[in-house]
């Protein structure tokens, strides 16, 4: 009797799962930009895997215009390195940042949009820093400045100066949420 009870229970259990009923979409939200549907992939809610797409892609002619805009745009990819110097410490276990060559005045800029978490000079080894948060759970940190132009609070512009360099080499690092990730892999 018991056994018939558990065997019932777990097939009304598992009737819905197999269900031909249509499932409504997720939706995600990004709490930090307010976006939605921010993967963009449209996903079998049956299989759990993305959906196969068929969409005609257009074919279009490449002309002279479309190889100078290209051109454009691969150069403007390398003015947002926060500031113009050779790297002469990469990305490591040990080393969670990029350490550039640089001399005291130059510009920084900021990598991308956002919003400044903080600006000041709390912990000394880093001088002044600057932490801006941008959308999707990244943070960008730029240390060594002798002077800040940005106070936390503010809303930063992609390539908007936010410091000048200082004495020391610039040391910047990028983290997504709270784990370091290579500068390198977002910069190009």
């Amino acid at each position: 009797m018991l056994n018939n009870l558990i065997v019932i229970f777990v097939s009304m259990a598992l009737s819905g799962c197999f269900s031909d009923e249509s499932k409504k979409p997720v939706i995600i939200i990004d709490k930090s930009s307010g976006q939605e549907n921010i993967n963009l992939v449209p996903i079998n809610i049956q299989t759990g895997r993305p959906a196969a797409k068929k969409i005609r892609k257009k074919t279009i002619k490449k002309t002279t215009t479309d190889k100078k805009i290209q051109k454009k745009a691969t150069t403007k990819k390398t003015q947002f390195i926060p500031v113009t110097g050779e790297i002469i410490n990469s990305f490591s276990k040990k080393h969670q940042g990029l350490t550039f060559n640089t001399s005291s005045g130059q510009v920084v800029r900021a990598i991308r949009d956002g919003v400044v978490v903080y600006s000041g000079n709390k912990m000394k080894s880093h001088g002044k820093m600057i932490i801006i948060k941008h959308p999707l759970g990244f943070y960008s940190s730029y240390t060594q400045n002798q002077t800040l132009k940005v106070v936390s609070g503010d809303k930063v512009k992609k390539g908007q100066v936010v410091a000048l360099t200082g004495k020391n080499n610039f040391y910047f690092e990028m983290k997504k949420f709270e784990t370091p990730i290579n500068p390198l892999n977002y910069l190009k």
